[in-house]
């Protein structure tokens, strides 16, 4: 699989402004300040997703167009980039919009064919994962978790979190990933791409 070329489309506050774009999606949600869009530009090989150093920086759901190769054949889908959740900063009437907003579009949306939770490899689980854990579980929706920023870690530490996150899953995917050096992109890329057909 090869990505061709990936263009920014718009950002949305929910679902209803997503008209006119019916390509199979994968979500990346997770914590203010993870390194989503970072990912998301390690992945495509391109600085087409914004990033900040400041903490919820993404307001809205930004989406992207990605072209990719696969078998021969030419193929689209959507990525995308949610604003994270947690940061003390943001009010709490705006992050309760936040949630309202993104519930309904992960639960209303039957184009998405991947959901992407991107977790701090170096943060410890607290109450807001735990509580994010039982909303995923409650709307029921399947997800992949990704273990960013494993390149500011030991060798030894990844592993032993990696394999705490596959203990508490079960059945859910569990990647380690590095924005900086790309490691674990291969993997991680064709676990979603196969998962669009």
């Amino acid at each position: 699989m090869k990505i061709l070329g990936t263009k920014y489309i718009r950002s949305i506050a929910g679902l209803e402004e997503k008209k006119g774009l019916d390509d199979p999606e994968v979500c990346f949600i997770g914590r203010s300040n993870v390194g989503k869009s970072s990912m998301i530009n390690r992945l495509v090989m391109q600085k087409v997703a914004r990033t900040s150093s400041t903490p919820g920086a993404t307001r809205m759901i930004n989406i992207y167009e990605v072209l990719y190769e696969a078998d021969d054949i030419r193929e689209r889908i959507i990525f995308s980039d949610f604003p994270g959740f947690g940061y003390s900063k943001v009010s709490r009437k705006m992050h309760q919009g936040w949630q309202a907003m993104i519930e309904e579009y992960l639960v209303a949306n039957k184009l998405i064919k991947r959901l992407i939770w991107v977790y701090d490899v170096r943060r410890e689980i607290d109450e807001m994962d735990d509580m994010l854990m039982d909303w995923l579980r409650t709307l029921d929706l399947d997800f992949t978790l990704v273990l960013t920023k494993i390149d500011k870690v030991n060798s030894n530490e990844a592993s032993e979190k990696k394999k705490l996150f596959e203990k508490l899953f079960g059945d859910k995917k569990v990647f380690s990933f590095s924005s900086k050096d790309g490691y674990g992109r291969t993997e991680l890329l064709s676990h979603i791409l196969g998962g669009t057909k």
